[in-house]
């Protein structure tokens, strides 16, 4: 059964994607970013750093890649509700589109290139998802089924969307 169609909520401004190693003191990068009004995202893992900010807040030093535009799936979406990260990046796919995906807690950031944002927003669109729609960003997860999945693959991973 596929899942309903998925509101999308735009974010306001463009964003970049910065990558600094891993040994990087980014305290004070992030000291200043988490005032940010916009979307801010770090992820260290034992490769590199990376952090998602406006291209506004770029921080020096890093390498950057970037404008992109992101759109926002809100929920808060069940842990146990499989496949939709494959049911919005699908379109994309289908168009050639890159996409950068940030998972947080309550739902999912679709980031596209801004270059490519307007012919995103389209295939997805056809796709049936809504975008900037003035539905409760958590209504559409009613009509979703739920299918439970492991929730552990070894100690300490959780599986999830």
């Amino acid at each position: 059964m596929p899942l309903p169609a998925v509101p999308l909520r735009s974010l306001p401004g463009e964003y970049v994607i910065a990558r600094f190693p891993v040994d990087t003191d980014v305290a004070p990068v992030l000291a200043d970013l988490v005032r940010a009004e916009s979307l801010v995202s770090y992820t260290r893992t034992d490769q590199e750093i990376s952090i998602v900010c406006g291209s506004d807040a770029a921080p020096s030093g890093a390498e950057l890649d970037g404008p992109w535009r992101a759109l926002y799936a809100g929920g808060p979406i069940p842990f146990g509700l499989t496949g939709v990260v494959a049911w919005l990046v699908d379109p994309l796919a289908a168009i050639g589109c890159p996409v950068f995906v940030i998972s947080t807690f309550d739902g999912d950031v679709l980031m596209t290139p801004s270059d490519r944002h307007d012919e995103a927003t389209r295939a997805l669109r056809g796709a049936g998802h809504t975008l900037d729609a003035s539905t409760d960003d958590a209504q559409w997860l009613a009509e979703a089924p739920v299918t439970r999945s492991p929730t552990a693959t070894s100690p300490g991973v959780t599986t999830s969307r």
